[in-house]
């Protein structure tokens, strides 16, 4: 049902945001050449001929920018941030398309103009429709109550989520948990700021839903949602509470307590011939904005190669000088879903220096690199040939850097969660590598931050870990 809402909202502003993008467009017009300049300079017809273009562009950058995920619209200073980030990806695919649009010369002060009026535009329309809701809200006509089977860790998420947006008038009335209500309250008043209003109650065990629903009713709060929030292991209480439903107006869901599972990665609910199929473990599942991730990995590496190829070429003279052998070592590493792929580097060792020790991890203080080598480790210019990896597709730009297998098969053992890494492209640089976590370091935090960066992966976190990289990516401490 939350779900539902949201989906109803995000169509809602998506609409209201394409006719705002057009106001703006036409005001921003208006202002620049009929406020500040004498009219007719610049007819409006061929401002309104480009206009088409604008909508598509700057429809597909708020889609991209994740304008329209309800987690950042719950106070308004997130909704001023995700508006202006849109705007501002809008502007710059804008500006873009102007280079290839030879009819005339856009005025950049009007497009200034559009930005400023569009970001007003949009702020505006959602502070209208959340005051609106909380309003409807407080007269009761857009109130849906809602009782929680079971107070563990999933109820006590449902319960988080419903409080963290009350303008879509979902309102928790209680508990039922087996556990009693001293069990239950200590964590759910941690859920919720002091100044907040008291966390909803225990008000009795499963096995008394039939009298807490009528009581309830009685009292002018009748429930019109049920979440069963219990383990699989419940069946028999599932079935009671699907029958004190059955006999009362109350629509049930049930919501699987997971949390039992230690490991749990992009978990979600699909369907196989109208059958509900959980996933505990899996990679992401597909979706444009993996398209996109993809055409920026292209279009980045390309972009590399092409403006470094003469420090790669200096780079490839200096390697073959250094030492006899070939320019580049190609080291076997495991990726997407554990399949292996031949990694490209500079060759920073002279040939056969594994031939006596095997495979060994780097560490600080080895002496088996050549000078130009050990330069290249400091500074990590020994990874940019991992650009042409991006481009076969073995590897992203961004990920979990990949490790060899011979290392892998006592790591997975070891450290748990580890394999779940595999659960998305390896990439050149990562969360994990910009916070410092590489070389000879703790593999528990490093596993800890590549699994943040796969549960919370965003074309805008890419972004940010490919600006950080040149300042804490590349030259660090930990790199030999």
């Amino acid at each position: 049902m939350l779900q539902e809402r949201s989906l109803l909202l995000q169509r809602l502003l998506f609409g209201f945001d394409v006719v705002l993008i057009g106001v703006a467009w036409v005001l921003a017009w208006v202002l620049r050449f009929e406020v500040l300049t004498p009219p007719g300079w610049a007819p409006l017809t061929l401002y309104l001929g480009f206009l088409p273009a604008v909508l598509v562009l700057w429809s597909a950058a708020f889609l991209l920018s994740g304008l329209y995920q309800t987690r950042r619209a719950q106070r308004l200073p997130l909704v001023i941030f995700s508006v202006a980030r849109a705007v501002f990806l809008g502007l710059l695919i804008s500006v873009a398309a102007t280079f290839f649009y030879r009819a005339f010369s856009f005025s950049r002060l009007h497009m200034l103009f559009f930005g400023l009026i569009s970001s007003v535009l949009l702020v505006g329309v959602r502070v209208g429709i959340y005051v609106g809701l909380r309003r409807l809200r407080q007269q009761g006509r857009n109130v849906r109550r809602v009782l929680i089977v079971g107070a563990g860790k999933a109820g006590q998420r449902l319960a988080r989520a419903f409080r963290q947006y009350p303008w879509m008038g979902f309102d928790v009335v209680g508990f039922l948990d087996d556990r009693g209500e001293a069990v239950a309250a200590e964590p759910l008043d941690n859920l919720y700021p002091t100044a907040s209003p008291r966390p909803p109650k225990v008000l009795g065990t499963v096995n008394e839903i039939g009298t807490v629903m009528d009581g309830l009713s009685a009292m002018g709060r009748s429930v019109h949602l049920v979440y069963a929030a219990l383990p699989l292991a419940a069946a028999d209480k599932i079935e009671r509470i699907t029958k004190a439903c059955a006999l009362r107006t109350a629509h049930m869901c049930l919501v699987p307590d997971l949390f039992q599972l230690d490991l749990l990665l992009n978990s979600r609910v699909s369907h196989v011939d109208g059958l509900p199929v959980i996933h505990l473990l899996d990679e992401a599942p597909f979706e444009f904005r993996h398209v996109v991730k993809r055409g920026v990995d292209i279009a980045f590496s390309a972009l590399v190669l092409i403006v470094l190829s003469p420090l790669l070429l200096f780079i490839a003279l200096a390697v073959k000088l250094s030492s006899p052998g070939p320019v580049f070592y190609r080291q076997e590493r495991m990726g997407l879903n554990g399949q292996t792929f031949a990694m490209l580097k500079f060759r920073s060792m002279p040939i056969g220096s594994e031939a006596n020790t095997g495979a060994v991890w780097a560490k600080a203080g080895e002496n088996r690199a050549t000078r130009v080598g050990a330069f290249l480790r400091k500074t990590s210019l020994d990874e940019l040939p991992q650009f042409f990896n991006v481009l076969r597709g073995d590897m992203s730009v961004v990920g979990p850097r990949p490790e060899r297998p011979v290392f892998i098969e006592d790591f997975r053992h070891e450290i748990p969660g580890y394999m779940l890494r595999h659960k998305v492209k390896a990439g050149i640089t990562g969360w994990a590598q910009v916070h410092g976590w590489r070389g000879n370091t703790s593999l528990e935090k490093r596993i800890e931050y590549d699994l943040y960066y796969i549960q919370n992966w965003s074309l805008w976190l890419d972004l940010k870990i490919m600006a950080m990289t040149p300042f804490k990516g590349f030259i660090h401490e930990n790199a030999y």
